[in-house]
């Protein structure tokens, strides 16, 4: 192992240690179905332009007076240096106005959507930034965050099957090229350039590159970041709320809707099987309602996970883009000892879900693996993100961003 290569997994083992335990405040039970999208795609990287939309539900249903509040992060999620008036024109700590009730849903719900920018406020700058939601009495309930991006600098990023002998069946290989111009200008003595790399919207599973392989004139080459494969995601859709469905194959009324998946197992030594995915994201739809914001209405879905070896050191979670992936009591499993499964319910808004199922050893309670294998073919979604900072600079600036499906991996 390279010298470069020690420091480069060291920073990483930093920043995700960073990122999970910023994340380590719970989202209350009483809030679901938190969306971040913008007016041109949806996912956690916005460009300068963009509207930005945050909604949630609240089934409490009892239109209580949410704030918000905005925050800038540096490359690692750190608070940046900046004062508020530098990163925001206006003013946060602002009740959320847009409130609206369910209509004709089992589940009550009050629904709240925030768009920025607003008569209030708008960003100013580029980076990393969160918007936390407090109540009246200042109580933090919840943050997202996302990346605010000023793209300055072409990206161009390939992905093929690994070369190596120890990862070759596992492992997929990113190359990144930065087509800067004069690279001079970035990458020098007097500034700091960092390179992220994130796989399917989540910086729990990413990489910072310190330094790129090749340099020019006028681009940079950062190459052989290798990254598990995965495998690719499970899931569900409850759309059609009152009948059988994709992998739902039974559905019942009591206070609420009940909808049963067909039993999930271990997949660690199975054979890739290709199945169509949406890299972890969620969709809410339905097939009548008109408003999907108030009248889709929410279902326990029942879930049932089988694995080959039961390890009572482990806790077993639900995962996926509808909790940022964080392992928390929200979406614990329990061990059923009759039947050797785990088992859960939880509920989800109509819609289409992916999701995994991972798990945190007693052991190593801050890292969490998955039951599912890791395979070359797996169609991953990988994130390029630029930082720049200036020496005599107060902040990192967010100067380049690109994204890429391994769809066509070249062996």
């Amino acid at each position: 192992m390279s010298l470069n290569f020690k420091i480069v997994f060291k920073i990483v083992f930093i920043l995700i240690g960073n990122y999970l335990n910023s994340q380590s405040l719970e989202i209350p039970k009483n809030i679901k179905t938190i969306i971040f999208k913008t007016s041109k795609s949806k996912g956690p990287f916005i460009h300068f332009g963009d509207l930005i939309e945050l909604s949630f539900d609240d089934i409490d249903g009892d239109e209580k007076n949410y704030y918000y509040q905005i925050t800038h992060f540096d490359y690692l999620w750190n608070p940046s240096k900046l004062y508020k008036s530098e990163y925001l024109e206006g003013f946060d700590d602002i009740r959320i106005k847009k409130i609206r009730n369910s209509f004709n849903t089992l589940q009550p719900y009050t629904n709240y959507i925030l768009s920025i920018p607003n008569d209030d406020v708008k960003l100013k700058v580029s980076g990393n930034y969160s918007i936390s939601i407090h109540l009246s009495n200042g109580k933090k309930v919840f943050e997202k965050r996302f990346s605010f991006i000023d793209n300055q600098i072409p990206i161009q990023i390939s992905i093929s099957k690994s070369n190596t002998i120890n990862n070759l069946k596992t492992h997929q290989k990113i190359k990144i090229k930065l087509n800067c111009g004069d690279c001079t200008k970035i990458y020098n003595s007097s500034s700091k350039l960092k390179i992220i790399v994130i796989k399917n919207y989540n910086w729990s599973n990413s990489l910072i590159i310190e330094k790129p392989k090749f340099i020019f004139s006028n681009n940079l080459i950062y190459d052989d970041i290798y990254f598990l494969g995965g495998n690719e995601f499970l899931n569900f859709d409850n759309s059609k709320i009152n009948s059988t469905n994709y992998r739902i194959y039974k559905s019942t009324l009591t206070d609420l809707y009940n909808n049963f998946l067909i039993d999930d197992k271990e997949r660690t030594n199975d054979i890739y099987e290709y199945n169509p995915d949406i890299n972890g994201e969620f969709s809410v739809n339905a097939s009548k309602n008109y408003d999907f914001d108030i009248e889709n209405d929410y279902a326990r879905v029942h879930f049932n996970f089988k694995n080959k070896i039961f390890d009572k050191n482990n806790n077993v979670y639900l995962l996926g883009r509808f909790n940022n992936f964080i392992a928390n009591e929200n979406y614990k499993f329990k061990y059923d000892k009759k039947k050797k499964t785990y088992k859960g319910s939880f509920l989800f808004k109509q819609g289409f879900y992916n999701y995994k199922y991972g798990y945190t050893n007693s052991l190593e309670p801050n890292t969490i693996n998955y039951f599912e294998g890791n395979f070359w073919q797996t169609e991953n979604l990988y994130t390029v993100l630029i930082f720049h900072k200036k020496n005599n600079e107060k902040y990192f600036k967010l100067i380049g961003e690109s994204s890429i499906k391994s769809l066509n991996i070249k062996n």
